[in-house]
């Protein structure tokens, strides 16, 4: 066999292959999971409203406070600048254990049960977003709970814990979240 027989198949197979690593996946292109829930808590944003004492003087940024180094946190980074109802989204990184003065919003991102619990009640009766993925967060206490449902992310809102932190949501939006209750 010579050896222009066994070139052109291995320069066919090495062409296919470039080919392939410059061919952007599909997975590539489409957000993943987390990302999804970086953007559906930014559009909720626009939908709640906080305590007027708590802007102090219509505060120019929204804190975003990030507890955990899991996923969910690190998707929300792609909030940093940008803006909902004229106030610029600042992110920051919380330091264990986490002070939480100054946090409008506060995602608990891939934490250990017990740290979940003690940081709901810590912010029992603060003007804070509670915001998480952490399976039953909602009937926990939190605000909005992030959920799985047939491949498709959605969430809940415990009604309850939106009270008691003394936040307004919209009426569009509850129509678009399942509304759950504690579980004591």
């Amino acid at each position: 066999m010579s050896s222009t027989c066994l070139t052109y198949p291995l320069i066919s197979l090495l062409l296919f292959i470039c080919m392939l690593l410059q061919t952007p996946s599909a997975a590539a292109q489409e957000p993943g999971e987390h990302q999804i829930k970086a953007a559906m808590t930014y559009n909720m944003l626009r939908f709640m409203d906080w305590p007027d004492d708590n802007l102090p003087g219509q505060a120019p940024q929204m804190t975003i406070c990030i507890a955990g180094k899991g996923p969910l946190g690190s998707a929300m980074a792609s909030l940093q600048g940008k803006t909902v109802k004229s106030r610029t989204i600042t992110i920051q990184q919380l330091p264990a254990p986490p002070v939480i003065a100054g946090c409008e919003v506060l995602i608990l991102s891939d934490l250990e049960r017990g740290s979940v619990i003690n940081l709901l009640e810590k912010t029992r009766t603060i003007p804070v977003l509670t915001v998480s993925d952490s399976r039953g967060f909602a009937r926990s206490g939190g605000v909005v709970g992030f959920v799985l449902q047939q491949g498709k992310v959605r969430f809940e809102i415990n009604q309850t814990a939106a009270q008691r932190h003394r936040l307004r949501i919209s009426a569009q939006l509850l129509k678009l979240a399942q509304i759950v209750t504690e579980t004591p």
